[in-house]
This record gives structure tokens, sequence and C-alpha cells, in this order.
């Protein structure tokens, strides 16, 4: 970023970024969340319908086509919320360098 566009109005748009994406932020966190104990339940329930013994079982389980979809289905979830967290995580680094940059000003030392 070119410290030169840095001002008010730049800061002012990240903040709005931030605080309208809050909710959406939550959402695609807590389904992730979700998503985990759903590749847990998939695993558990193909093992309990596979025969054979413990070994066996684990990796009919893991082979399944209902443990697959749950593993995509959080990896499309994981992916969504990694890049608004990645988008969010890089306004929160342009208000704080705003912060050092006003402070510095403030100090006298730019």
């Amino acid at each position: 970023m070119n410290l030169e566009n840095l001002n008010d109005d730049r800061v002012e748009k990240a903040l709005i970024f931030l605080s309208s994406t809050d909710e959406d932020h939550a959402i695609l966190g807590s389904e992730v969340k979700r998503l985990e104990e759903g590749i847990k339940q998939a695993k558990a329930h193909s093992f309990l319908l596979s025969e054979g013994g413990v070994s066996e079982r684990e990796q009919k389980a893991l082979a399944s086509v209902k443990y697959n979809e749950a593993i995509e289905a959080w990896t499309e979830a994981y992916k969504e919320f990694k890049i608004l967290d990645n988008k969010r995580n890089s306004e929160v680094r342009i208000t704080e360098l705003w912060q050092t940059l006003s402070s510095n000003k403030r100090k006298g030392m730019i």
C-alpha cells in the first residue's frame, strides 16, 4: 500500500468494511466449527455401519462417500471464511498503520 493513499477516507472505508462484515465473519466461523463436527459424525456413522476389524472399519469410514462429502463441505466453508478473514485482517492493519502514523505526526516525528 502506498502511504500517500492512507488518509482519513481510506481508514473510514476500512472501518466500514470491518463493521459491515462482523456478522458474516461470525456466521462463517460458526459454520466451519459446525462442519468440523459434521466430519466427525460422518466418520463415526460410516464406522458403525462397516464390518470387519477396527482398522478395517476405520479405513472404510475414511473412504466413505459421507465422510468425503463432509470434508468437501468443510473445505469450501473454510476457504470462504479465510478469504473474508484475510480481507478483514488487511483492513485492521490499515487502521493500525494509520494510528501509528497519526501518533508520530502528533509527536512531530513525521
